[in-house]
């Protein structure tokens, strides 16, 4: 073999290797730009359950629990809600109407509005409040069948409560579910007394 011929196969081979390299620099290249364009096309998706609101959207506010001093859940009565309905829902049982109406001091248990802030005591604390008024009603005609005991007038006091007031005007706290029977018309929860409120007791006769 001439030296000629072995130039050419170097050269030849040279030129081999210099277009390989090319070839896989451009396959390199393309490469990178194909997956950077697929990177610049891809969105995050959505979070799942997300709620878009609409401008007017009503969010009604919900019950909130341990709202007052005394532990009651707070309701904020809602469009064409009613204290059946409400009774309904939070205590599975609608017949429990007249005796939260009477637990809040409102009048006609079925006369009640948007946005009314309704105390919803404990279904244990409304049952034991019904039977203090049943109890009321029967003591109080009771009293009024066998006589009509001359009465005196107390308003309450800031500080005051129940059994100080039986000891102070009728000399013993042993009176005090007497002093709740007489007054259910002005305290319908003995649990809440307010200063103002003027309650009737029964004045010591002799016989007392």
């Amino acid at each position: 073999m001439t030296r000629e011929n072995k130039l050419s196969i170097v050269i030849a081979f040279g030129m081999l290797i210099f277009v390989g390299m090319l070839v896989a620099d451009h396959f390199s290249i393309a490469s990178h730009r194909e997956v950077a364009n697929l990177g610049a096309t891809i969105s995050t998706p959505p979070l799942a359950g997300t709620t878009i609101l609409e401008p007017g959207d009503f969010i009604p506010e919900q019950t909130k629990a341990n709202d007052n001093p005394a532990g009651d859940t707070i309701h904020v009565v809602q469009n064409d809600e009613t204290l059946r309905t409400i009774c309904g829902s939070f205590y599975g049982d609608s017949g429990l109407a007249n005796a939260v109406a009477s637990w809040n001091q409102i009048t006609d248990a079925n006369s009640i509005e948007k946005g009314q802030r309704v105390a919803l005591p404990s279904r244990t604390s409304l049952v034991n409040a019904s039977f203090v008024f049943q109890e009321t009603a029967i003591v109080e005609h009771t009293n009024t069948v066998l006589a009509t005991p001359t009465m005196g007038s107390y308003t309450v006091k800031s500080g005051d409560t129940l059994s100080e007031i039986s000891q102070k005007v009728m000399g013993t706290a042993k009176k005090t579910q007497l002093l709740i029977d007489l007054n259910k018309d002005v305290m319908p929860n003995p649990n809440r007394i307010r200063p103002g409120m003027t309650l009737r007791y029964p004045l010591q006769t002799n016989g007392a």
